[in-house]
């Protein structure tokens, strides 16, 4: 028989928890919301600056932005005048992610647009109103900048080539004006300014990224602003690189096969022109005188063709004349010490009519010789020429009067030319004459040799009319 365990009945307690009723949650998530935009707002608030100006022209606040690099990066926020009413205050707010650009170098200035004949520049100020533009630079962090008259001289490097021409003057080019290669656009001028020696003007010009492999190390650049027109009796030439190079000025320049790529801020020449940017090897003369010479157009002939040019002529003290020639590399090989440079005058004859070679002045020829290479001639004039052949006979002849005879004359023989008249002098006794006879015919000149007047044309009148001996 089981014994049952009596049991006794246990009292459960009964607690309420405390629980936090979620109306509460709504000020704490208003109060981290409320902090979260003051914060954004404090960091997209920016840094304000002070940018003095000298005009204010176009400038609105809330409106006229900074811009680098075409990137928006701040707004002016007001204008007021300097407290000597100078300048004109600009307060601006720069972004912060910009805030470690503003140093003491930073860079500020006026962005307008600008139309010309040539074009327009600074487009996008045209359309949306003018900017202000920056370039940031080093130094301490600085608040208070002072604008530039006109955009910086130098930018952040975005791949183009920066290369600086020296010329004595800027001529027609302008900030702007086109730099050409085979009549393609390649770059511009950047900007120019008056040399540090203030005898010339050098010139900043800004080449394409995809065009910089085309300037060389040894690249010529010349100007071709303007028209060139070359008007003779054998005809009109004239040359246009463009219209744009008419109105707003234009270089040009060459790239030599096997050279270098040019490195940023090579400094080149800039020529005048296509003619004086050749690449001849430059030759210096003593001339007897510069009658009908003319630096850039007078030649150098060699064999019937043009082999160089006359491109300086200067005059020293005491009268003496003097030159530069540029010759073609082609003739290198000839210059030496044996070789000479005759200057020869046109004449009109009856066996030579050509009225444009006389109009072309007096032309420089080139005779060959052995020796040493030289770079510096003295220019024979064409009468002394012969005298300097060797072995050449030199004969003095006496007569009462001139018979027309001038220095320069042939001396015929058989209608053939063997010497020439090399002098006239005049004294008590008549006229007296030196006559140069070739060495390769002086063993036709003996001593009992006689010299007769000759005219090719010999006229006779009388009563029973003209006869013409010829």
């Amino acid at each position: 028989m089981q014994q049952e365990t009596p049991t006794t009945p246990t009292n459960a307690t009964l607690r309420n928890k405390r629980k936090i009723s979620p109306f509460w949650l709504l000020p704490i998530i208003a109060m981290l919301i409320a902090c979260w935009l003051l914060w954004t707002n404090y960091q997209e608030r920016g840094t304000t600056i002070t940018i003095n100006f000298q005009t204010a022209d176009g400038i609105v606040p809330g409106r006229t932005p900074i811009r680098y690099q075409g990137v928006e990066v701040g707004t002016v926020q007001g204008i007021n005048l300097s407290d000597d009413y100078r300048s004109i205050q600009i307060k601006a707010s720069i972004k912060s992610d910009m805030r470690d650009a503003l140093r003491e170098d930073t860079q500020f200035w006026l962005v307008t647009p600008k139309a010309s004949l040539a074009g327009v520049s600074g487009l996008d100020a045209l359309v949306g109103g003018n900017y202000i533009g920056m370039m940031p630079g080093k130094g301490k962090p600085s608040e208070s900048f002072t604008a530039l008259d006109t955009q910086p001289k130098y930018r952040v490097n975005t791949g183009e080539l920066m290369i600086h021409l020296h010329a004595p003057d800027l001529g027609s080019l302008n900030t702007g004006s086109l730099v050409y290669y085979r009549k393609i656009p390649v770059g511009r001028v950047y900007d120019y300014s008056i040399n540090s020696k203030s005898d010339g003007v050098s010139i900043d010009v800004l080449i394409d990224r995809r065009f910089i492999n085309l300037v060389k190390t040894n690249s010529r650049f010349w100007n071709v602003s303007g028209m060139n027109a070359d008007v003779s009796l054998s005809g009109a030439k004239v040359q246009l690189e463009s219209l744009a190079a008419l109105v707003n000025g234009a270089i040009a320049f060459d790239s030599p096969q096997g050279a270098e790529t040019a490195k940023a801020e090579q400094n080149y020449r800039l020529y005048p022109d296509l003619a004086h940017s050749q690449r001849g090897v430059q030759i210096t003369l003593d001339l007897p005188n510069g009658n009908n010479l003319k630096a850039g157009s007078t030649p150098l002939m060699y064999q019937g063709l043009e082999v160089g040019t006359l491109t300086k002529l200067n005059l020293q003290d005491g009268g003496k004349v003097t030159g530069e020639l540029t010759i073609d590399p082609s003739v290198v090989g000839l210059m030496r010490s044996g070789t000479r440079i005759e200057m020869h005058s046109p004449k009109i004859s009856l066996t030579d009519t050509s009225l444009s070679a006389l109009l072309t002045g007096n032309t420089l020829e080139l005779v060959p010789g052995e020796g040493e290479p030289q770079q510096h001639y003295t220019v024979l004039a064409s009468n002394e020429t012969l005298l300097q052949k060797p072995n050449v006979l030199t004969v003095k002849l006496s007569a009462p009067e001139s018979y027309g005879i001038d220095q320069g004359q042939p001396l015929m023989l058989h209608g053939m030319q063997i010497g020439q008249v090399m002098s006239r002098t005049l004294d008590e006794n008549g006229v007296n004459f030196v006559v140069a006879v070739n060495p390769e015919n002086r063993n036709l000149v003996h001593g009992d040799s006689k010299f007769i007047v000759n005219s090719r044309l010999d006229v006779k009148f009388g009563l029973d009319g003209m006869q013409v001996l010829g």
